[in-house]
């Protein structure tokens, strides 16, 4: 998962605790329930908060989750790639990776699991969820302009998983340090293979959303230690 340098104006999106759990906990637990190692488990951070998370994890008795640090400016991109060259160094490299996004702290393990049992046979992974809202086209004034078929449309979710070599060349020919892996992926024709999402693995917007994600929590969703 990447941590680029805009948390630093979010930190409570990443360390402060959702029902006494912050989200970055809970999102290593999820992958620590789903049978990946907490060696193989890296988080990839700008420069200026490294210092933090690293204190953070050894505080949550996770001292094995690695830490990759980007480059100055700490864009996404950079993130990505610095975990990339992290694994690469690995006595057994990962053939496929899971890109996580801590604003999906309630990813349920069922959910990597369907994205790791698919990496298979598969380059690239999405898991993805039916719209039930209405969608409108509108206009540069803001005028409703048309209905879309929502039949059609899907809604993409986290945990995403890559082929290393896909993924690496996906990032070498961004358009931007942005760095969208789903825009780079269609821009560049790779196939994707999607698999069933999960409602619970919503994106928060932390802490605006937190009463929200701890209702939740407290009807039986997430998980704790």
């Amino acid at each position: 998962m990447s941590l680029p340098l805009s948390v630093a104006d979010n930190r409570a999106a990443v360390f402060a605790p959702l029902a006494g759990l912050p989200p970055l906990v809970r999102l290593i637990d999820t992958l620590l329930d789903a049978a990946i190692e907490q060696s193989r488990i890296v988080v990839a951070v700008a420069a200026p908060l490294a210092d933090d998370v690293r204190e953070f994890l050894a505080g949550h008795q996770l001292p094995e989750v690695r830490i990759a640090v980007a480059a100055e400016s700490g864009s996404r991109a950079e993130c990505v790639a610095a975990a990339l060259k992290l694994v690469a160094g690995d006595v057994v490299p990962a053939h496929s990776v899971l890109l996580c996004d801590v604003r999906q702290p309630l990813t349920p393990v069922e959910l990597c699991a369907r994205v790791i049992a698919a990496l298979g046979s598969a380059a690239v992974v999405l898991p993805v969820l039916p719209l039930t809202d209405s969608v409108k086209v509108v206009d540069a004034r803001g005028t409703v302009r048309g209905t879309l078929d929502r039949a059609t449309l899907r809604a993409v979710q986290y945990p995403r998983g890559f082929a290393v070599d896909i993924l690496t060349q996906l990032l070498a020919q961004r358009a931007s340090d942005e760095f969208d892996e789903l825009d780079e992926t269609l821009r560049a024709g790779v196939p994707l293979t999607a698999v069933e999402g999960d409602a619970e693995a919503l994106c928060a917007d932390l802490p605006r959303d937190a009463q929200f994600v701890e209702a939740i929590i407290a009807g039986g969703a997430g998980h704790g230690r």
